[in-house]
């Protein structure tokens, strides 16, 4: 299983980084592996949406779809049922740190369902899940410190 937990403070406020997270739709855009995110937003609850993705190893795209349930501005949390996984979980909590930086707490929980993809994802996505946070952040600086 691909472990990953990470704590970082950022010097951008609570909520610019929340919604940089939230905006699934943007990931292609600067996190490696993510090769497409569509999102549909849930009528009866504002903070919950689903995401169809797709990932990208190689000449390989894998598609899969996640769940993501939001409590603004300090917590996201996304899960995937999908048979592709046994289990697929990255929480995000954020928290005030002083005046207009934040602690960002990052932990990723993942195991491919799949024999055949358990060992290549895992490696993969453990690689990748070092790289997400630190892209975050280069993806805050490019959009709030223009």
């Amino acid at each position: 299983m691909a472990q990953y937990k990470e704590r970082r403070t950022f010097p951008f406020s609570v909520e610019q980084i929340f919604d940089l997270v939230a905006d699934v739709e943007s990931y292609p855009e600067f996190l490696p592996l993510w090769h497409s995110a569509i999102t549909c937003h849930s009528l009866q609850d504002r903070n919950l949406y689903f995401t169809q993705q797709t990932l990208q190893l190689g000449p390989v795209r894998k598609c899969f779809r996640t769940e993501t349930r939001m409590q603004r501005p300090h917590s996201i949390r996304i899960t995937s049922s999908d048979p592709l996984f046994d289990e697929f979980v990255i929480q995000w909590e954020m928290q005030n740190a002083s005046n207009q930086t934040c602690t960002v707490d990052f932990l990723l929980n993942c195991e491919a369902a799949s024999f055949f993809f358990k060992p290549i994802f895992e490696v993969v996505l453990a690689d990748a899940a070092q790289s997400i946070v630190s892209a975050f952040e280069r993806r805050a600086y490019a959009i709030y410190r223009r």
